[in-house]
C-alpha cells in the first residue's frame, strides 16, 4: 500500500502534537508493510487557487500553476492508495496550509453539473484516494472538533475511511502529561497497523486514541500558569520548553 501522509502543521518536534500523532500512525502502517511518505506542507510551495478554471477547459486535469502542488503533490495524491490529512485545529477547522492543498485538488473535478443523492455536485475524473483525517486540539472537550468533522464528512463522503480527533493534545508532550498518554500513542500505532491491513480503524482502537486524558480542572491551572510565565518573560512556548529542559538538566 502506498500512503501519502500530509502534515500541515507549521511546527515541528515536541511542540507539534500533529507531528507526534502522525509519526505514531505512520510507524504502525510501516510495520504492516505500507510504503509511507510523510510530506510537511510548510516546506512546499503551494500557491492559492486563482479560480481560472484552466484545469477544467484548456488543460483538463492539469493546473495552470507550476508549483510543488501541481508538479509533485497532486500526482502523488492521485497515485496513492491512502492519504492521511494531518492538521492542527485552527479556528475550529483545518488550517490554511491544508485548506490550500485541498482547494488545489480542483483539477480532479470535472465542470459538469450532476444530481446525486438529492444534491448538485461535480463528477470526478478518477476515484478519490481512501482518506484518513487526523487532528489534535488543546481544549479537552471532543466537541471542539464538531465543525471540522462536519466539513470533512461533507467534503470526502465515501472516500473518508477514518477520523482521528485527539482533544487535550497538549497533554501528549510534557506539559502535565499523565499515565494515559503512552496508551494513546500505542493506540495510534495500532491504528496505523489496522489501516494498513484493512483500510479501517476498529472502534476499540479509536476509543483508546480518543480516551479522556484530562478535563478542564486538570489542564487549565497548568496551562494558564505556563502562558503567564511566557507573557511575563516575553518568550514563546517553544522557548519556555527549552528553558524548562535546561533547568531540569542543571538540577
Amino acid at each position: 500500500m502506498r500512503v501519502l501522509a500530509l502534515n500541515s502543521s507549521p511546527r515541528t518536534g515536541t511542540v507539534s502534537k500533529t507531528e507526534l500523532m502522525l509519526d505514531c500512525l505512520a510507524d504502525g502502517m510501516r510495520e504492516k508493510g505500507a510504503d509511507v511518505e510523510v510530506v510537511n506542507l510548510h516546506k512546499k510551495k503551494i500557491d492559492y487557487c486563482i479560480g481560472c478554471f484552466t484545469c477544467w477547459t484548456k488543460t483538463p486535469g492539469k493546473c495552470a500553476l507550476k508549483d510543488d502542488m501541481a508538479l509533485e503533490l497532486l500526482p502523488k495524491y492521485l497515485e496513492c492508495d491512502m492519504c492521511v490529512l494531518a492538521t492542527p485545529l485552527y479556528h475550529y477547522n483545518l488550517n490554511a496550509q491544508m485548506k490550500a492543498f485541498l482547494e488545489r485538488t480542483l483539477p480532479i473535478i470535472e465542470p459538469f453539473f450532476v444530481f446525486e443523492n438529492g444534491v448538485t455536485t461535480h463528477p470526478t475524473r478518477q476515484p478519490i484516494p481512501a482518506t484518513v483525517v487526523l487532528s489534535g486540539a488543546a481544549f479537552p472537550e471532543a466537541s471542539v472538533f464538531d465543525q471540522l468533522r462536519s466539513y470533512i464528512r461533507f467534503l470526502l463522503g465515501e472516500s473518508l475511511v477514518a477520523e482521528i480527533y485527539r482533544p487535550a493534545a497538549e497533554m501528549l508532550t510534557g506539559v502535565g502529561s499523565n499515565e494515559k498518554v503512552a496508551d494513546v500513542l500505542a493506540a495510534l500505532t495500532q491504528g496505523g497497523r489496522e489501516l494498513a491491513e484493512t483500510q479501517t480503524l476498529s472502534q476499540a482502537t479509536l476509543e483508546k486514541i480518543e480516551q479522556p486524558i484530562a478535563d478542564f480542572d486538570d489542564m487549565a491551572p497548568v496551562a494558564n500558569s505556563v502562558w503567564q510565565i511566557c507573557i511575563d518573560k516575553g518568550i514563546t512556548l517553544a522557548e519556555f520548553r527549552k528553558m524548562r529542559s535546561r533547568q531540569r538538566s542543571e538540577s
